[in-house]
């Protein structure tokens, strides 16, 4: 399968580029900086350029089956760029092309026990509101907005991504409300949230809707 990746280098895009790679897809990682990928091959190519450019974007997808946008927007060359407008334009060419969209966003706007999202509980972390907020209003964009020829999925991960934990295959599924194990935590390894994240590409399960993994 022909997927273009978006932040191929990330905490989660990077394993989600390698576990593509291991199952035979064709991959073409978009990045600023191609330095960090590893060297291009008959089935995986570079694009370095910014997503936020819409001629680079149209080109750089052009071909795909499948976008995975695993863009994270907390380091200094993308602070201050807003989720939903990252989306909206991912969104608009995946369309344009007919080309499924797998994106990430964030545990924010899953629902807690107590009906809450995450992101409007009490002891949510002020530094990661700004980013949660904006994934959320991008999920309800998509839910609201999205070009009915755009199959999209969201993939929202827990409030823990462990990034050296093991890749056990195994992971457990839900709609919007957070996940957590017996102990109360809420995780998963960066190596099987990549896992889900494949698993959904290769046999979509989720269309036109949000789901959440955890352990």
């Amino acid at each position: 399968m022909k997927v273009v990746l978006l932040g191929a280098t990330g905490k989660v895009g990077a394993p989600v580029r390698e576990e593509l790679l291991a199952r035979g897809h064709d991959v073409t990682a978009v990045v600023r900086d191609a330095t960090r990928l590893p060297a291009e091959t008959a089935a995986f190519r570079h694009r370095p350029g910014d997503v936020f450019d819409d001629a680079f974007l149209t080109d750089a997808l052009a071909g795909a089956q499948v976008v995975v946008c695993s863009v994270a927007l907390r380091d200094a060359a993308q602070r201050g760029r807003i989720p939903v407008e990252l989306i909206r334009g991912v969104a608009r060419v995946s369309a344009a092309i007919g080309a499924r969209l797998v994106a990430l966003g964030g545990a924010g706007s899953l629902r807690t026990a107590t009906g809450e999202d995450l992101v409007d509980t009490a002891g949510f972390p002020a530094a990661a509101r700004p980013e949660s907020l904006g994934f959320r209003e991008a999920l309800h964009g998509l839910i609201d907005d999205a070009p009915p020829e755009l199959v999209w999925t969201v993939v929202s991960p827990p409030m823990s991504i462990e990034v050296d934990g093991p890749r056990t295959g195994s992971y457990r599924v839900a709609d919007d409300t957070l996940i957590t194990d017996d102990r109360g935590d809420s995780r998963i390894s960066a190596a099987d949230l990549a896992v889900a994240v494949v698993d959904e590409v290769e046999s979509p399960r989720h269309p036109r809707r949000r789901f959440t993994v955890g352990y």
